[in-house]
């Protein structure tokens, strides 16, 4: 035993030791992270649009403690300092050096260029506000060099060459034939339109981040039965864009869907697409009920047009992120499939790429799964049972002989090589004639916000003239719809959703991947089932 007892006893020094170093390593960081230091700062402005011309130009460097970003305080700067430029801007460029002292506590520092008010959605200025970690090896280097350089937010892809694109991919859409909502439009409502303000959800991180309280929505009044001609909405950029606020540096909740840019890159373009219900009901009568629905889907094709990956969004979740080989299309239209709820209702209107399967959702916690037990229903390509909305460049006879399904006759490689667990029923041919029930009558392209109507600076096509009907929409920061916040109401057992953001810059996750390069495997899985590939394709899966 007393081996033992003098080995256990060597062993607790050993430990106490090591903790007295850790310690006292710990405390060493903390101090270098704490002390104050003077820091040089050195900061040039190129290509500033004539629109800045006569304005006065300042840097407002805010800091921050935040070693952990969901810490309460996280979000309160522990020093603000501002540093105005004395001269007026008169050219194209401009700079400014200056020395400060930083704070005794602070992990991140943004650095925020103002008075660019007049050119805020058409110019960016890169990353604004600039963001810096408080890190060893910038208290070697205190020095903080970084050039502002304004680029125009124009679509610099040919209008001709959008719309090309937008209409080559354009869904067909399956729902089922008892579908209470088919996709509209929201042209119908340009009448109506009038901003209004709501108060933001005490959880929502810009109440933290921002300071913002509010946020705005448009009431809509109830035209459902009007206004039925289907439209889809399309965004065509290159892959290789940024948001301001989506750096690795910066806080959570700084993202600014107004400062972007792009960049051609290897050429690869992404093309957004966006399909409107005037309402959504479900996945259950308990819930999610709101005016307006924007869901979604986009494409990553390569500089030649050619189709490369699909991803799907719903219920603020990437659904879906695969191989364009791994669905079913026709002639490049991808088929696409609409749910509808369970226990009646008319479903949240979640797009799939394919059909015949089920996942049941979270309705928030055990009880009210229990009560409400949501599920995505989504159909099957069956003339019985099914109707379709197509593009109108495809007629009746390419839908003679619909195929359905990967056509891989090797099913185990398909099994092994996917979590297809529900994998549908062999590859088989539908006559798809009967199952039209209308076309998509129009595609209209979302153009830049902060360019609406105005004449062109870089754009390729010099204007960026746009539909009155839709101008005020695509200018708009906000909600869609009657409902901007969700709302619980017990007595009525209904759960009130929220009305959805404004596209194509939307700010809630669904939307994120709209400026990220779809590019890797990813799918989403809830509380049974999943939306995954049902099927693995090769290169004689899509119908030409």
């Amino acid at each position: 035993m007393k081996p033992i007892t003098k080995m256990t006893t060597n062993l607790s020094l050993a430990v106490i030791f090591l903790l007295i170093i850790s310690c006292s390593s710990s405390e060493r960081k903390d101090s270098e992270i704490t002390k104050p230091i003077s820091v040089s700062f050195q900061f040039k402005l190129k290509a500033i649009p004539k629109e800045l011309k006569g304005e006065s130009i300042s840097y407002r460097l805010k800091f921050y403690f935040c070693p952990n970003t969901s810490g309460k305080d996280c979000y309160t700067p522990v020093a603000i300092l501002s540093h105005k430029n004395a001269k007026k801007i008169q050219s194209s460029t401009d700079q400014i050096s200056f020395q400060e002292v930083t704070p005794n506590q602070w992990t991140h520092l943004s650095i925020r260029l103002e008075g660019i008010e007049k050119v805020y959605g058409k110019y960016s200025p890169g990353h604004n506000p600039f963001w810096i970690q408080n890190t060893d090896s910038f208290s070697k280097n205190p020095n903080i060099t970084h050039e502002f350089t304004f680029v125009s937010q124009e679509n610099l892809i040919p209008n001709r060459k959008q719309e090309e694109l937008a209409s080559k991919f354009a869904p067909i859409l399956v729902f089922h034939k008892d579908k209470k909502y088919l996709p509209t439009n929201i042209e119908k409502y340009a009448d109506y339109f009038q901003s209004k303000e709501y108060t933001l959800p005490i959880k929502d991180i810009r109440r933290k981040s921002l300071g913002q309280t509010t946020w705005n929505y448009v009431e809509f009044p109830d035209l459902r039965e009007s206004g039925k001609q289907t439209h889809l909405y399309y965004h065509v950029r290159y892959a290789k864009t940024t948001v301001s606020g989506t750096g690795k540096e910066a806080l959570p909740g700084f993202r600014d869907n107004g400062n972007y840019w792009y960049e051609v890159g290897n050429g690869d373009m992404v093309i957004s697409y966006w399909i409107w219900y005037d309402w959504n009901e479900g996945p259950t009568k308990f819930g999610n009920i709101h005016q307006g629905d924007l869901e979604s889907y986009a494409l990553l094709v390569s500089k030649d047009g050619k189709p490369k990956r699909i991803l799907l969004t719903g219920h603020d979740h990437i659904l879906l992120d695969t191989d364009f080989k791994n669905i079913n299309s026709l002639k490049n239209h991808p088929i696409l499939y609409v749910a509808t709820g369970n226990m009646g209702s008319d479903g949240g209107n979640p797009t799939s790429a394919y059909g015949g399967y089920t996942v049941k959702l979270h309705a928030g916690n055990a009880l009210f799964n229990y009560i409400s037990d949501p599920w995505d229903v989504f159909p099957s390509f069956d003339p019985e049972n099914s109707i379709l909305i197509i593009p109108k460049d495809l007629t009746e006879k390419d839908l003679t002989s619909v195929k359905i399904g990967s056509g891989v006759r090797d099913k185990t490689t398909t099994l092994d090589d996917c979590d297809c667990k529900d994998l549908p029923e062999p590859t088989r041919y539908v006559d798809a004639r009967k199952m039209i029930k209308a076309r998509i009558e129009r595609l209209v392209s979302w153009e830049e916000p902060g360019w609406v109507g105005q004449p062109a600076d870089k754009d390729p096509d010099g204007h960026h003239k746009v539909d009155p009907k839709v101008s005020a929409f695509f200018q708009f920061q906000g909600r869609l719809g009657k409902h901007p916040r969700s709302d619980l109401r017990i007595r009525e057992l209904h759960q009130y959703g929220e009305s959805p953001e404004n596209a194509p810059f939307k700010t809630n996750i669904e939307q994120h991947y709209t400026f990220e390069s779809p590019k890797t495997e990813r799918s989403y899985s809830d509380r049974e089932g999943n939306y995954g590939p049902k099927f693995l394709g090769d290169d004689s899966t899509p119908q030409k």
